[in-house]
């Protein structure tokens, strides 16, 4: 299991490092650029939160089990809020409706508070991944990520769909997140009483993660070279 997690570390890097090239070829998508640099903060996250580990495998560090290092909520929990907004204000760039991305500010700004005060005045902060952000955040992502899917359906980035490098980011991140909702919603009432659900939990993550930054680094790699069609090759596709 140690040996997947590290693959799942690696592949954020890579992902990062992917969507940083991505960038570079194509410097005037300032949306992909700062989901590259989230991806790039999601792999220091990870690397930071590695730190449990290293203490449980290394005896010299065993002092420290009883101490807030040797538990990742303290950092995945702020981490959990910054990385929602990241993904829904990537989305929010790539939707043309001004009114929809007004009300989408709005609404992040409210659902960044809500989380805030949860994370302040409860004690998940330091004992489990908070309910509250993962499940409004998903929820609020996946409306944000299906309003995206309408606009191009009554646009003509339908046309050429396999070229929007949006696209291929919000079919792993949808995927990703209606499954690993349920987990993170029933986790903490079965932690204790079933270890058959915490190593099924754990495997679905593990290989939801694992699909989710391969599919990013696949569609960064393959589209890094490739040019969106001008308005004039759209009118003579009709």
């Amino acid at each position: 299991m140690q040996i997947f997690i590290f693959l799942v570390i690696l592949l954020e890097g890579f992902a990062a490092i992917s969507g940083l090239y991505y960038y570079k070829k194509k410097p005037t998508d300032k949306a992909v650029g700062f989901f590259a640099y989230f991806l790039l903060l999601t792999y220091f996250i990870e690397i930071i939160g590695t730190i449990p580990t290293i203490i449980y495998w290394n005896e010299p560090l065993h002092y420290l089990k009883g101490t807030f290092w040797y538990q990742n909520f303290w950092l995945h929990n702020p981490y959990l809020v910054i990385s929602f907004v990241a993904y829904i204000h990537y989305f929010k760039w790539n939707i043309s409706n001004n009114k929809t991305r007004k009300f989408i500010d709005k609404a992040l700004l409210l659902y960044v508070i809500i989380c805030i005060i949860n994370l302040i005045f409860s004690d998940v902060i330091l004992q489990s991944n908070s309910v509250v952000t993962y499940l409004l955040g998903s929820f609020f992502l996946l409306g944000v990520i299906f309003y995206y899917y309408f606009e191009i359906l009554l646009s003509s980035k339908i046309l050429n769909i396999k070229r929007e490098i949006s696209f291929y980011i919000s079919f792993p991140a949808l995927l990703f997140f209606l499954t690993t909702t349920p987990i993170i919603i029933y986790f903490k009432y079965f932690n204790n009483k079933s270890p058959e659900f915490v190593e099924m939990s754990g495997s679905v993550m593990i290989a939801m993660n694992i699909f989710m930054y391969s599919a990013y680094s696949i569609a960064f790699l393959s589209l890094a070279n490739k040019r969106k069609p001008t308005s004039k090759n759209l009118k003579n596709a009709f």
